[in-house]
């Protein structure tokens, strides 16, 4: 997949940018705080409908607007032109597909995209929500089932929570969560599927990766811990959730399925977090996401586009060169505070952002 061209109105402080793309790399450089990664926040939002940065709509509004509009014009390996619309004006939001409204779960999917920013670096540190998290949105651009499955269950968790405390204070009777616990087990069970699949898939090639950026023998393999999506039919799940009740009932909380799971990485069979070096910790995320690209091609058939967002900075020099190794095979996007952070690539556009204005470099 290629973007062939871009334009931002109002979005945060873009108020009006319209670029023409026509190398494999398009930098932005400039101080902190000048817009360099807004631009590539309403890139991410052609391919997801939403920002991944903000639950907040109207914080994405410039000041001082009352709306804000983003297209984009990109070609697929087939050469048909797809154009995406997103426009918001807080109350609203429209999302359109060659002149087509679609909603959410069709948007999803049309431009498949990778993001990698510096607080990726530290994902395996982060609370396991995040580990979630980057699972969602990978999952979601290959499988529109996966994504109205993360949806639903989100919303039937929530109620079924809600529903705990009820009865626990005499509100409501424990036959009120038959209807609950079968849809946690409908979605759980999907959810559980698609990210086992992810994890098989990924076994070879992230072990690959990582031999070939830390230039080390040892394997790296990860796994989820909690619950087996694999092994769970919606019976088995049912059954699992009954054994919790109590301890459900008196938190207040749902303690089996999907949302209780991790993404636990290990080298040589022990925890990368416990015992493994910082150089490690990067290059095990570095893998992670060549082998992300690698699995959006093959179950989409088109190249992922890459946003790399001042990521050359955290990184030392041998993984900026395994980086800059990968870029080669997709059209990327870089933000960057140092100019010769773009040396080694040669075809490219740069430019420099200033405010919200952009000026060739």
């Amino acid at each position: 997949m290629k973007l062939l061209s871009f334009k931002a109105e109002n979005f945060r402080n873009l108020e009006k940018l319209d670029l023409k793309l026509n190398q494999p790399v398009t930098a932005f450089t400039g101080a902190n705080a000048q817009g360099k990664t807004n631009i590539l926040e309403a890139i991410s939002l052609l391919a997801f409908g939403k920002s991944l940065r903000t639950g907040t709509e109207k914080n994405l509004i410039k000041s001082g607007g009352n709306f804000f509009r983003l297209e984009g014009t990109a070609e697929n390996s087939e050469k048909q032109k797809i154009h995406f619309e997103l426009a918001s004006n807080v109350k609203e939001k429209t999302l359109k597909i060659n002149g087509r409204k679609k909603n959410s779960a069709e948007f999803v999917g049309n431009l498949p995209l990778v993001q990698f920013t510096p607080e990726d670096l530290n994902l395996l540190l982060l609370s396991p929500a995040l580990r979630r998290r980057y699972l969602n949105i990978l999952l979601s651009q290959v499988s529109r089932e996966y994504l109205r499955a993360s949806l639903s269950y989100s919303k039937s968790l929530k109620n079924r929570n809600v529903l705990l405390v009820r009865i626990a204070e005499n509100l409501a009777k424990e036959v009120e969560l038959e209807f609950w616990d079968t849809e946690l087990a409908k979605h759980g069970t999907i959810i559980g599927k698609f990210r086992s699949e992810f994890l098989n898939f990924a076994e070879i090639p992230l072990a690959e990766n990582f031999e070939k950026i830390a230039n080390e023998s040892k394997k790296l393999t990860i796994r989820l811990s909690g619950f087996k999506g694999e092994d769970i039919t919606t019976g088995k799940y049912l059954e699992n959730l009954k054994k919790l009740y109590q301890q459900d009932l008196r938190y207040g909380s749902t303690n089996y399925g999907p949302h209780r799971q991790d993404l636990i990485f290990e080298l040589d069979g022990v925890s990368l977090v416990e015992n493994g070096s910082r150089g490690e910790i990067r290059s095990s995320v570095l893998a992670l996401k060549f082998t992300e690209l690698k699995f959006l091609e093959e179950r989409l058939g088109e190249k992922p586009i890459l946003l790399l967002d001042d990521v050359f900075s955290e990184l030392d020099k041998s993984r900026q060169k395994s980086l800059v190794n990968l870029v080669k095979d997709h059209q990327t996007f870089i933000t960057t505070t140092k100019a010769e952070h773009l040396d080694p690539f040669e075809n490219k556009d740069v430019w420099e952002v200033k405010d919200g204005k952009l000026e060739k470099a």
